[in-house]
């Protein structure tokens, strides 16, 4: 059309991690690039997520708060690099008896609790724990940048200790992200918000029957072999509950091609008169005003089809418009996130999956799942349409 223009909004990334194994996990021993990556992404939650006067809150009450864990993630690195270094600790060195280990209790019993560092009467400010992360950062370039400058290749011990830190900080990140996920006071990453409508009309138009798979009989290895030594070639490094390879074999059975959506979940719970929401939803107040004032005109992806085996009713619109998911963007309704899948607690998944005629698979099931699909794909490589191979989630 002639005198029309279209104007892009373009957002340049903080970071970017990829998600081929092949690009992320080249080597065992990560380089600094990624280092840089996973701190860029630490800062952004940590220091622009969490409001300054929310740092000593407790989202989930039977953990730390929000504060320890800016100092343990660094301290953790610099405790491991100072064994496999042979070493001087990172000043202030105290740290490493309040922040190397965080309280780790029983969820069914509070007061059983594995030990944990001490906690001090009033915690360090945050300035001085953000000064400490960034010397223990500084260490750990020194020591890539030594190396590299010697030609020297990074010996095992100090490439465990590397490692080791790098998939801590990676796992704290994922948790720490769960926890603000259950705080009505995080802050929204900076960038665009995504168009989470848009979204839900494209997932619901490209919809696929999550129908059942038959999983054949397989024979499956997990875990690795990991010796804590400097005596075998390069090799990749392994957790202690991951080591050594165990062999299975898992018996045959029907999978879902999807796991347990949003939708299947409300389902569950309003069906089965159930009021307790999983962690990760919200029962929507007045107060709630940063929401569509009404959902009715969504009705065409709102679970007007039935989600089981036929017998299942709609959704009520009752249901569907009280209810949100928790995200990192604020709360979105759960209209808007049916195709999701849910986020919930095991005891809570397995009653659901019940309900369905079904269960929770196994861990060996789960792996058997996932190399059966690579399977597939290998097969089918170029040939395999998304729109009738549904992809699964573990």
């Amino acid at each position: 059309m002639a005198g029309h223009t279209d104007v892009h909004m373009l957002s340049v990334p903080t970071f970017v991690n990829p998600i081929d194994p092949k690009e992320y996990a080249v080597k065992p021993v990560p380089t600094l690039h990624e280092f840089e990556q996973l701190w860029a992404a630490w800062d952004l939650v940590t220091k622009y997520m969490i409001p300054h006067e929310e740092l000593l809150s407790k989202p989930i009450k039977l953990r730390n708060c929000c504060l320890f864990y800016l100092g343990h993630i660094p301290t953790f690195l610099d405790i491991h690099l100072t064994r496999a270094t042979n070493g001087i600790p990172t000043e202030p060195s105290f740290y490493s008896s309040i922040f190397e280990r965080g309280i780790d209790p029983d969820v069914d019993n509070p007061e059983l609790c594995h030990a944990h560092s001490e906690i001090p009467d009033s915690w360090p400010p945050v300035e001085e724990i953000v000064e400490y992360q960034e010397h223990v950062r500084r260490r750990t370039r020194r020591l890539y940048q030594t190396k590299l400058e010697k030609n020297v290749k990074i010996d095992h011990k100090i490439g465990r200790a590397l490692w080791l830190a790098f998939e801590h900080e990676a796992m704290h990140l994922e948790t720490l992200l769960y926890m603000l996920l259950q705080s009505d006071k995080t802050l929204p990453p900076p960038g665009v918000r995504p168009d989470f409508e848009a979204l839900a009309i494209q997932a619901r138009n490209n919809e696929v029957p999550n129908r059942w798979f038959e999983v054949p009989s397989s024979d499956i290895s997990i875990g690795l072999d990991d010796p804590e030594d400097d005596s075998s070639p390069d090799r990749y490094f392994g957790w202690d509950n991951e080591k050594p390879i165990r062999s299975f074999r898992v018996p045959a059975f029907e999978a879902k091609a999807r796991s347990i959506s949003n939708a299947e979940y409300a389902l569950y719970l309003e069906q089965t008169n159930n009021n307790k929401l999983p962690a990760s939803w919200k029962t929507l107040t007045a107060l709630d005003n940063t929401l569509p004032e009404t959902i009715s005109e969504f009705k065409e992806i709102s679970g007007s089809k039935p989600y089981m085996n036929g017998a299942s009713k709609p959704l009520t619109n009752a249901f569907l418009n009280s209810k949100a998911v928790r995200t990192v963007y604020g709360v979105v309704p759960l209209a808007y996130a049916l195709d999701w899948p849910v986020m919930a607690s095991y005891d809570e998944l397995t009653g659901c999956a019940k309900w369905m005629n079904g269960r929770i698979p196994t861990m060996e099931e789960a792996r058997s799942i996932y190399n059966y699909v690579d399977l597939i794909k290998m097969k089918d490589t170029g040939e395999v349409s998304a729109q009738t191979i549904p992809a699964v989630n573990g």
